[in-house]
């Protein structure tokens, strides 16, 4: 079967060990995992997992099956690339060869609209936003003009049509009866879930 890029997104409590307990299923596969975020959500004490990877559909789902039996997972789900509105962090440090370089260097990153973060002498750090490949396309040129340290974050992503936290955790006692075999045919299903319980949609 065909591998494919697909985010990952989970919702879960914050608790200690939690992390390392997740990762576990994708070592346990011999998944490579592309990218990796956590962060707070919206609601105090509820994580955002956010994690890449390039495997087959089967492979995905069966992955998220697991994590939803974590009892900690309140809310997992997967999307293609096209499916998600998504960015990454990137940070460039360059040490000049000739400081001289300095004004070429900043058209430069006009050029790729990446902002100016701090000067000293021949050193200048950069950031700028965007996928892997627009980050990377920016560092070959900086690498043109001296040498670079270059750090990129995991990816934050956001799915065009995705369920509001609040209307998540109001639907958990259903959720957590979901089937297990769970499929990218299933993305509809929590739509007409919702709408069966309230009588309105999510959106």
């Amino acid at each position: 079967m065909k591998k494919n890029n697909y985010t990952i997104t989970a919702y879960t409590e914050n608790t200690v060990g939690l992390l390392s307990r997740i990762t576990a299923i994708f070592t346990r596969r011999h998944i490579n995992i592309k990218s990796l975020n956590v962060s707070e959500t919206e609601k105090k004490g509820i994580s955002r997992f956010t994690v890449v990877i390039c495997e087959t559909e089967d492979m995905t789902s069966k992955v998220v099956k697991q994590i939803r039996k974590i009892v900690e997972a309140m809310y997992v789900d997967f999307h293609t690339d096209n499916m998600i509105i998504s960015t990454q962090l990137g940070m460039f440090k360059i040490k000049m060869v000739e400081e001289q370089y300095a004004n070429n260097v900043r058209l430069l990153a006009q050029k790729f609209d990446a902002s100016e973060m701090a000067r000293s002498g021949n050193m200048i750090v950069f950031q700028k936003t965007g996928n892997r490949e627009e980050l990377e396309a920016f560092l070959a040129e900086l690498r043109t003009f001296g040498e670079v340290e270059y750090a990129r974050s995991g990816r934050v992503a956001l799915s065009i049509r995705s369920i509001p936290l609040r209307k998540i955790m109001a639907l958990l006692p259903a959720m957590h009866n979901y089937e297990d075999n769970y499929t990218m045919d299933h993305h509809g299903e929590l739509e007409d879930l919702e709408v069966s319980m309230n009588g309105n949609s999510m959106h």
